[in-house]
């Protein structure tokens, strides 16, 4: 058996890696043999950066509530890689309960991306997700100053929505701690933003498909030259997930929320596609799944060992559940 193992991030409890080798105990047990390929999976948004490489730079930056905060970024040769939740995530203002949604800044990110550019990197992968802001990434690009507009090819931003700059309040503010009468404000502010870009830059974001990722924050990037594109797609094709895959006779993935969202844009959804593409039978392990998401090759942790034993000891608990899967196949 040759058997890739392509999780996501099980948020909050295991990183990829720590999923895909749980999940490896589990191939081991069921065929000891079996040759095995872990491809780490993310689609942009927080487990981006672990996914390609990790971490080697740390720098003090604005957070998003306007306090210092130290990133993690990773700088390889004339490359790097930036995790926008690093900066000015969602987490590190508190949550939503704690979140300004007004004033919540993406300059973090824009100072990063200084960083990198003034380290002489020549092409800077943006992973968006996960961030506290909807400033339709005003804040970064007043970090950037001189820095924009990008040469070609310089930027390249990972996200895992189509959401457009316009409609980012609307779908993603309210995560953020908007009410209602907020996200209209906001609304109102993006499209003065998306204005003052199409101005300055010569490119109307505004209905632009994934240019409301990270509050408008890829709509600003991409208006000052950068490209950006689907980040599950991106990050395997890094990983080469499409070669292991071809030489597979079964992939795994899995993440800790499966839902319709999953197969249209995030990480497994990747898998699946590409799984199905070389005719590769494919499982889904998750910790919980949605009724929209359900099907004979999909399992749940909660269901098979409990809610409370999946949050007390997810490894374990993705383990059997793997485990138990496997056994159910038919291969």
């Amino acid at each position: 058996m040759r058997i890739v193992i392509a999780p996501d991030k099980f948020k909050g409890t295991l990183t990829a890696r720590e999923a895909a080798d749980a999940m490896a105990l589990a191939v081991r047990d069921r065929w000891p043999g079996a040759e095995i390929a872990i491809v780490p999976m993310a689609d942009g948004g927080d487990g981006t950066l672990g996914a390609l490489g990790g971490a080697n730079v740390h720098d003090e930056v604005t957070g998003p509530l306007g306090e210092p905060v130290h990133a993690a970024w990773r700088l390889d040769g004339r490359a790097a890689v930036i995790e926008s939740a690093a900066a000015s995530g969602l987490v590190l203002a508190g949550g939503a309960e704690a979140n300004d949604p007004w004033g919540a800044t993406t300059r973090g990110v824009g100072e990063l991306i200084g960083l990198a550019l003034d380290s002489g990197s020549i092409r800077i992968v943006v992973g968006t997700g996960g961030v506290a802001a909807t400033d339709g990434g005003r804040g970064a690009i007043e970090a950037l100053g001189d820095h924009v507009p990008f040469a070609p090819g310089q930027v390249t931003v990972l996200t895992d929505t189509t959401t457009t700059f316009v409609h980012a309040a609307e779908v993603f503010a309210p995560q953020k701690g908007a009410d209602a009468e907020l996200v209209e404000r906001l609304t109102e502010r993006l499209r003065a933003d998306a204005a003052d870009w199409a101005e300055r830059f010569g490119l109307d974001v505004s209905v632009v498909p994934r240019s409301g990722a990270a509050g408008g924050l890829s709509g600003a990037l991409l208006a000052a030259g950068a490209e950006v594109v689907d980040g599950a797609a991106f990050v395997a094709d890094a990983l080469e997930l499409s070669e292991a895959l071809a030489e597979s006779d079964l992939a795994l993935t899995g993440e800790g929320a499966f839902d319709a969202t999953s197969i249209a844009g995030k990480g497994p959804g990747h898998v699946l596609s590409v799984a199905a593409r070389h005719r590769v039978p494919a499982v889904v392990i998750a910790g919980v799944v949605a009724p929209d998401a359900v099907g004979s090759r999909v399992f749940s942790m909660s269901e098979v060992v409990g809610v409370e034993r999946s949050l007390a000891d997810a490894a374990d608990a993705l383990r059997v559940t793997t485990t138990q899967a496997l056994w159910q196949l038919d291969l």
